[in-house]
């Protein structure tokens, strides 16, 4: 109870709080009283008990916090069952946190007229916030934000935040469809127009920005960061159209991996493109664009023509400073018969993996002409889920060898072939 810079931590669910809640509740209150040292750094307090939900017992979990502010607390991390929809209220006195987290269960923090002259770390999750509202109050009344963390946010459909001190930016698990007319998108009794997503990030110290396990209609993402290094834009599926634009003359690893699911009017399907600025620093990209599994189609036949003739080989084009590159084979099939990738140079590839469901795929894939355009190549790897017709990994390199014959001139590299189920990952080595 007297011990300085006190990390007080609570956590409670709802099969071990309920039958115990008032005993839990008095030996918060007593320990808040009773603590003598004026200073508490962090203060966790879980309470997912659905006897203490927010609206009900609010009271007690303003006490707490208001408490823990009198001890001069910095990091306050609070997790609490708000009824959806309803509003949770955010004592006097909190304004000189250095580090906020919530977790709310859809409750709506009551956050915009507050101003953080010293927060550094702001994580929200679970929590009902307008989008726009949300990135004009952060890039106005948090001033010194460093890390924001943003995390199954309902209302997150359109953003854009401009602060000149955030390094690291993190949208995760933040679907801009709502259930219900996800399971109705493609039925004929979906009558609503597709959603526009629209996110804009301005941020002239940003290090790092992950977008992951997000769900849109059409997306319009505008990334300008001149100091980024580290960009990831992970297991999202998009259900429409997509207009992405990178500007980071300072990136250095790029991950990108959707899934296209375009199952909407091909008119709709006009302004699908990925453009890269300015990537002279990449040393490394991920990029995995897949139609659903459940589709026989290639991204040739599936996506739409816009984007396969013009937007996929001019992001490709813009990735071509990348020393290791690794694509799925969905786009080197959608790349290979391209009449202009030969207006494509990889000068600093030395690194190419590309993946594949079934490796009897690349017999009916003429990746030679892909490989052309790799004068530096030290290393190709294959790996793959499944080899139906029991292709032999030496049948595969011989039959690379016999594609590219003496077209690549004295250019000679290792190839690798790798099961993914295989634990150890040992693999197989020739050289082509």
């Amino acid at each position: 109870m007297c011990s300085r810079n006190l990390y007080f931590k609570l956590g409670c669910d709802s099969k071990k709080c309920t039958p115990n809640c008032k005993q839990v509740q008095g030996f918060l209150k007593g320990f808040l009283n009773q603590h003598n040292e004026p200073q508490i750094d962090r203060f966790r307090l879980h309470w997912f008990c659905r006897a203490s939900r927010y609206d009900v017992k609010g009271p007690i979990f303003s006490l707490c916090v208001q408490k823990a502010l009198r001890h001069k607390v910095q990091e306050l991390d609070i997790g609490v069952p708000v009824t959806a929809g309803r509003a949770f209220h955010l004592p006097a006195g909190i304004e000189s946190l250095r580090a906020l987290k919530l977790e709310l269960q859809g409750g709506k923090p009551k956050l915009f007229a507050l101003a953080f002259a010293s927060l550094e770390t702001l994580s929200l999750s679970s929590v009902s916030v307008p989008g726009l509202e949300l990135g004009e109050w952060m890039s106005h009344s948090c001033r010194s934000l460093k890390v924001l963390n943003l995390v199954d946010i309902d209302g997150i459909k359109d953003l854009n935040i401009s602060n000149s001190c955030l390094k690291a930016l993190t949208v995760s698990s933040c679907s801009a469809i709502k259930p219900r007319d996800l399971y109705y998108r493609y039925t004929r009794w979906y009558d609503t127009a597709p959603e526009d997503s629209i996110i804009f990030i301005h941020c002239s110290s940003l290090e790092k920005l992950e977008i992951c396990k997000c769900g849109f209609d059409n997306l319009y993402l505008n990334v300008n960061a001149p100091c980024l290094k580290d960009l990831q834009i992970s297991n999202c599926e998009i259900y429409g159209s997509f207009d992405v634009r990178i500007s980071a003359e300072q990136l250095q690893t790029l991950c990108l991996t959707m899934e296209l699911s375009f199952s909407l009017p091909e008119a709709s399907l006009s302004r699908c493109r990925i453009y890269s600025d300015n990537l002279r620093s990449l040393s490394k990209a991920i990029i995995n664009l897949a139609v659903p599994y459940s589709s026989t189609l290639g991204i040739g036949d599936y996506m739409c023509k816009e984007f396969n003739s013009n937007g996929l080989v001019e992001f490709i084009y813009s990735v071509r400073y990348a020393k290791s590159l690794q694509l799925n084979f969905q786009i080197i099939e959608a790349l290979s018969n391209h009449a202009q990738l030969q207006n494509i140079t990889f000068r600093h590839l030395e690194h190419l993996e590309a993946s594949v469901v079934d490796l009897n795929n690349l017999k009916d894939i003429d990746i030679a002409d892909f490989l052309r355009c790799c004068s530096c190549l030290d290393t190709l790897t294959f790996r793959y889920d499944s080899n139906a017709d029991q292709l032999s990994e030496t049948e595969l390199v011989d039959q690379l060898r016999s594609k590219l014959g003496d077209e690549c001139g004295n250019t000679r590299f290792a190839c690798r072939v790798i099961n993914c189920k295989d634990s150890e990952n040992k693999g197989f080595n020739g050289r082509v």
